[in-house]
């Protein structure tokens, strides 16, 4: 039976999830900071090349092995995916799928305002312009007071503006305020009209394209290893927005150099990629939210993290980029979202505080490293001929859903709205494993070899039996 596309993949509003983290835990002790700075003196000033290195145990860096194993069990239990824990520029420790990539949900903002100070450094974009002034609207209309919103503001998530966006759920737009309610740059509502008319304006302004500056800008020198301009797309709910989303899908070890990228404010090795005051000011708090604070689409932390300077990038069920200046620490998080599993972030919080409660003093002078070599080539599967391929291409459509199948290269590629473009790995030729989100697919054949449907999951638990267009 299918279920109807009207269900949406599972992106949470943060109040929902971050709500679910207040609980305590018998993990999230006092940290002890009072020998940071004494610590911190030794700089190893490492980066990574085309593969991470790796310092060859713990104890090189100054860190206890078996504390960290505690972490491990922290996670274990939570359900993580993978962990990556970047300690001055190389590997302390990581587990699980660090070169799956997952959908980043709500990281997609930070790294967008990654972007925003590249522009803003090079003249382009001007975040004291009104949005009024840059030609932003909508289907039902902007009043003059919403268009005085400055771009800072939307940056802020404070704009004001209280209109449907694109990737929201039920739960965002019940929580939104009423219209008109706050003057712009007063109010804080994490807002994903706010987020997706800032994609808009950065193409605009800069007459290029989000997912290319990025990967050209950012993910090419910092030698991203499994980033692709395809492994991002435009999501777009016309009933709602004229504006789309612009979900990303990175790999733990990709997330974990963007981190490193700002942990060193920006350079990496010699160049200066994202201006230092960008930098600064991005991952500055300007409105209290939950735990912390928000800066231009970065979470700041309170208390003992927030003392050692820890700001975040997070997404939906599990998903964050911690830097922690304070600990020379970059902490990536991942969850399965495509299975299901959200993880809080509670355990989140937990297995960070543990793994900086495994500091036990400064590194060596000369630590071991060793290289954290790249995972073997991907698995693409059974390889079919010409004419299997072209039998199974084509577009399905299930009640306005719409996915297309193309051949490329002798391999299969799906692409829909709602997911995204994805190489299918062949199993048998109508038996297909979905790249990343490992989820099935399978086509059914008429007597002479040809696909007159498909069946698809977007999620574990989400499936759709689509017929093929003729």
């Amino acid at each position: 039976m299918a279920v109807s596309p009207k269900v949406r993949s599972p992106i949470v509003c943060l109040v929902f999830f971050l709500a679910l983290s207040t609980s305590p835990s018998v993990h999230a002790q006092l940290l002890q900071t009072q020998e940071w700075d004494q610590w911190n003196a030794v700089s190893l000033n490492i980066f990574p090349d085309e593969n991470w290195q790796q310092f060859a145990a713990p104890e090189e860096a100054g860190w206890s092995s078996e504390n960290l194993k505690s972490a491990h069990k922290i996670s274990q239990v939570a359900g993580s995916a993978a962990i990556m824990v970047i300690y001055d520029g190389a590997v302390l420790t990581q587990w699980g799928q660090i070169e799956r990539r997952f959908m980043c949900h709500s990281i997609r903002k930070s790294l967008l305002s990654a972007l925003y100070g590249l522009a803003v450094a090079k003249g382009n974009i001007d975040i004291d312009e009104t949005i009024g002034s840059i030609g932003i609207d909508d289907d039902t209309g902007l009043t003059p007071t919403e268009k005085s919103a400055r771009v800072s503001d939307l940056l802020k998530s404070r704009s004001g503006v209280y209109l449907p966006a694109a990737y929201e759920t039920p739960s965002m737009r019940r929580g939104r305020p009423e219209r008109g309610s706050h003057e712009p740059g007063t109010h804080w509502y994490y807002n994903n009209w706010d987020f997706n008319v800032l994609a808009t304006i950065y193409n605009w302004k800069t007459k290029g394209d989000v997912f290319e500056a990025f990967h050209s800008e950012i993910a090419v020198p910092v030698r991203m290893q499994d980033f692709e301009l395809r492994h991002a797309y435009y999501h777009l709910e016309p009933e709602y927005s004229r504006y789309p989303a612009y979900p990303f899908r990175m790999s733990a070890r990709d997330l974990a150099r963007f981190g490193l990228l700002f942990l060193r404010e920006g350079k990496w090795n010699d160049s200066q990629i994202i201006p230092s005051e960008w930098v600064r000011e991005s991952t500055k708090g300007y409105s209290k939210a939950y735990r912390g604070g928000y800066g231009y689409m970065w979470w700041t932390e309170s208390g003992q993290l927030g003392e050692l300077g820890a700001y975040a990038a997070i997404g939906y069920g599990g998903h964050a980029v911690y830097v922690v200046p304070g600990a020379k620490l970059v902490f990536v998080h991942r969850g399965d979202t495509y299975g299901r599993r959200i993880i809080n972030f509670g355990s989140v919080r937990n297995i960070l505080r543990q793994i900086l409660k495994a500091r036990i003093g400064p590194p060596r002078a000369a630590p071991q490293l060793f290289p954290l070599l790249a995972s073997l080539p991907a698995d693409s599967g059974l390889a079919l001929r010409e004419d299997q391929l072209s039998a199974l291409t084509g577009q399905y459509r299930h009640e306005g859903l719409e996915v297309t199948v193309r051949a490329i290269g002798g391999r299969l590629e799906v692409e829909s709205s709602r997911l995204g473009r994805f190489y299918i790995i062949a199993r048998s030729p109508t038996e297909f494993l979905i790249e990343d989100a490992e989820l099935p697919l399978k086509f059914e054949l008429d007597a002479a070899g040809r696909s007159t449907a498909m069946q698809i999951w977007f999620t574990s638990d989400e499936f759709h039996e689509m017929s093929r267009v003729p």
